[in-house]
């Protein structure tokens, strides 16, 4: 294995993106489930005299306070999905008195775009401690003006005038012009997910993580309720424990979802519908425009029949900021990933052929060790397979052969080794690849995918080069830990 133990936690980890070693008292716990919810019911499309009692309850707010830049590119419809991390109202059980009193940050932040001709969608997910420059905002309730302030974490946007402010900084940061938001919190989580009678989610090993109450076993599970909640804003459950982990926990449950309203025909039931209705609408704020019906059903029609595959979660590319390397900032891929939002392209791309592979062999780190934890399930799977990273012309590689069984194969791979963390997934058709700062080598989990094929059996297409994340019909399993 080459994970590294974790580090101390400055005094600003509760806003940073590493597991904390114990669970701690903060008055400024971090919750992440909440902006889910509003994907949960632009997925749902809400129709007919659904649409009617979300547009009567919904709260609204003022879409434009911040100073954006020029030449916004537009064109898809994209709304900015925002979760909020409040504890006043209906939220005071999740926290104590000083929770309630502090103020709201936007701690899910997903950009939801919808292509001009409605046959692909794109789902970017920015991560809470990214450091940004948040632009000049203006509160609209309060007329007060917040100057503009640079290497900020995204997080404090929402503080400073609403999420009008936030949609101003993701405006800016993407060069894309936001038409809509949607703000919500989290006790939609647990109404809407036992009204579509549960998620199915899958975890590599059993997890218990006393800080966020999520309790599952190793395996698939169904979680609806609090363990819906849990499962969304889990910190220490999954990965190497940081919110990029837990934003790949969040992409799959999201994909799990679609996939069961898709096929169970839940878009098409108006009973279901308004049950749904009935149970988010008292727990969102949206902009004015987004009240509109047409605009409502025209995004329930898309997901009703959109193709699964032209459906992607991703992250925004990023990496360790500069200057704390427990924040992060945007990667130098983050340019090419926005030129694609800016132009109205899929993230998903044909995977890359064998030609082209072959082109970048001469620059590759070929000393960068590689270890295979064999999840597979059958006996000296990993040694098979290792060999065929040795034949590839990595000279370190090692084998665990004593793994928990995995479903999914994964690999996770050090900052800066994108390139031959990629060329070990095209051997072996991985799709799953995750960085993280705590790794000094690249890790390749064989799944059950592994245990009787040579290479996973994969779809046409696969994910942007540079792009972390899933399509909606890949079914994934979250490496995770008993904490």
């Amino acid at each position: 294995m080459a994970f590294l133990g974790s580090s101390p936690q400055p005094s600003t980890a509760t806003h940073g993106r590493h597991m904390l070693l114990q669970p701690q008292k903060s008055q400024r716990l971090k919750w992440l489930a909440f902006g889910c919810v509003a994907m949960l019911l632009l997925v749902f499309g809400l129709g007919g005299f659904a649409l009617a009692r979300l547009r009567s309850n919904v709260h609204t707010a003022e879409m434009n306070v911040g100073e954006l830049v020029g030449n916004l590119a537009s064109g898809p419809l994209d709304i900015l999905v925002i979760g909020s991390d409040t504890r006043s109202g209906n939220n005071a059980a999740y926290g104590d008195e000083a929770d309630a009193e502090s103020g709201a940050r936007s701690d899910v932040m997903m950009l939801l775009q919808i292509s001009e001709d409605r046959q692909m969608v794109n789902v970017v997910s920015f991560p809470r401690d990214l450091m940004v420059d948040i632009p000049k905002c203006t509160d609209a309730e309060t007329g007060q003006v917040y100057a503009a302030s640079e290497d900020t974490q995204i997080n404090e946007s929402l503080e400073r005038g609403g999420p009008g402010c936030t949609v101003a900084t993701i405006s800016n940061i993407t060069g894309v012009e936001i038409d809509h938001f949607m703000l919500v919190d989290f006790n939609a989580v647990k109404a809407l997910s036992s009204v579509v009678g549960g998620v199915q989610v899958c975890v590599t090993e059993d997890i218990d993580d006393t800080y966020s109450g999520l309790k599952l076993e190793a395996g698939t599970s169904d979680v609806e309720g609090e363990q819906a909640l849990a499962f969304l804003r889990s910190r220490h459950g999954f990965g190497d424990g940081s919110d990029t982990a837990r934003i790949k926990a969040q992409q799959s449950f999201l994909s799990s979802l679609l996939r069961k309203v898709q096929s169970e025909g839940t878009l098409s039931n108006p009973s279901m519908l308004y049950r749904m209705a009935e149970a988010v609408t008292q727990n969102v704020t949206v902009d004015k425009g987004l009240t509109d019906l047409s605009t409502l059903v025209s995004v329930g029609s898309i997901f009703s029949t959109v193709d699964l595959s032209k459906v992607v979660f991703a992250t925004v590319p990023n990496e360790p900021y500069v200057l704390d390397d427990n924040k992060l900032q945007l990667s130098t891929e983050s340019e090419a990933f926005f030129t694609k939002l800016q132009k109205d392209e899929s993230l998903v791309e044909p995977a890359a052929t064998e030609e082209t592979a072959e082109e970048d062999v001469d620059s590759l780190n070929y000393d960068v060790s590689v270890s295979v934890s064999n999840g597979s399930g059958v006996d000296d799977r990993g040694s098979a397979l290792a060999s065929d990273i040795t034949d590839r012309g990595f000279k370190q590689t090692t084998v665990d052969e004593n793994a928990a069984e995995y479903s999914t194969s994964s690999i996770v791979y050090p900052y800066g080794f994108e390139a031959e963390a990629q060329a070990v997934a095209d051997i072996f058709g991985i799709t799953t690849l995750t960085p993280s700062d705590q790794y000094i080598g690249i890790e390749v989990v064989v799944g059950s995918d592994l245990a009787e094929h040579d290479k996973v059996e994969s779809q046409d297409a696969g994910i942007a080069s540079g792009v972390t994340g899933q399509t909606a019909d890949q079914v994934t399993c979250q490496q995770s830990f008993n904490y």
